[in-house]
């Protein structure tokens, strides 16, 4: 029976500077700001075998955050 790990990526927009910053947070690590916006940081993850599962995004105007969920299978 296969096994899954779990990742997240998650932007939050900032109301000063109107950009948005990338986190990711892979199995057991701490949360990292990745270089790139969104679809570099997904398009990086997808190549090493990440699959896109589950996606939420809240706010509204000069704030707001975008979660995406990822899994792959383990190799354990």
């Amino acid at each position: 029976m296969p096994t899954w790990e779990y990742a997240s990526v998650i932007t939050a927009n900032d109301a000063e500077s109107q950009r948005a910053g990338v986190s990711v947070k892979l199995p057991g690590g701490q949360s990292e700001r990745q270089q790139g916006d969104v679809s570099a940081v997904l398009n990086a993850l997808g190549a090493d075998g990440w699959e896109l599962v589950s996606y939420h995004s809240s706010g509204a105007g000069t704030w707001g955050f975008e979660q995406f969920w990822l899994k792959r299978q383990s190799s354990s």
